[in-house]
């Protein structure tokens, strides 16, 4: 994606040296401003390709000039959109591959330069580094996808059962009954714990958000099985 913006950028930046007689007052303001919005989602793209490379967010700060939070704040939430779209850029340029464009590339960087590396894009894809990791890429993006429609069902379950127990306290419910729902209540967040944990493998680049939520979820499950407990302890003597 970071190479496709640039390209067009490239092609705006050229076309701004032409400028036509009859244009409107402002004309060449109104289109360097709107070179510029482009420049900042370049940016966007820019850290998210670092990042990609394994830089941390202090080396991805520094080169900006700011602090690593900073720089986190900035960026990380289009390192989280580029993940949670399966890592893939080219939604909008459909039946195109990520060889294909980097291929796109390789012909318009040899048409500018003059240094002999016709690949300069497409060597550095894991498509054409390591063969079949484009089919291993693309099913672990495909799991992904499927990891995070069924988090979006534990996250609906969990509404609707935590709407319940409220309910079944509003009515002073039996402590057993209660007790049953926070036992369902906890097992759906145990599984979305496993889910969150099985995503921070899927996609490495967001794995401490998804680590975090697991650990979240581990511990409102733990929390839910302990208050069941005190409501209807399960080693209580019968007729207790």
């Amino acid at each position: 994606m970071y190479g496709l913006r640039a390209r067009t950028l490239g092609d705006l930046a050229y076309g701004l040296l032409a400028h036509d007689i009859d244009a409107p007052p402002g004309e060449r303001v109104r289109r360097a401003l709107a070179l510029r919005e482009r420049l900042d989602a370049l940016l966007a793209q820019a850290g998210v390709a670092d990042k990609e490379d394994g830089a941390s967010w202090s080396e991805i700060g520094a080169a900006a000039g700011i602090t690593r939070q900073s720089a986190q704040g900035r960026w990380s939430p289009h390192v989280t959109a580029w993940a949670a779209a399966g890592r893939r850029a080219l939604r909008d340029h459909h039946g195109l591959t990520a060889l294909g464009a980097a291929a796109g590339l390789d012909a318009a960087h040899a048409r500018a330069a003059d240094d002999d590396q016709p690949d300069v894009f497409s060597r550095a894809l894991d498509a054409v580094r390591f063969p079949g990791a484009e089919a291993a890429e693309r099913a672990r993006r495909e799991r992904a996808v499927t990891v995070r429609a069924r988090l979006a069902v534990l996250a609906d379950a969990d509404d609707r059962r935590t709407a319940d127990l409220h309910g079944l306290s509003r009515d002073s419910a039996a402590p057993a009954d209660r007790a049953a729902a926070l036992h369902d209540l906890a097992a759906l967040r145990e599984e979305a714990a496993e889910r969150h944990a099985e995503l921070a493998h899927l996609e490495p680049d967001t794995a401490s958000t998804h680590q975090a939520a697991a650990d979240q979820a581990r511990d409102r499950a733990a929390q839910d099985r302990e208050f069941a407990h005190l409501l209807a302890p399960q080693d209580a003597p019968a007729g207790a």
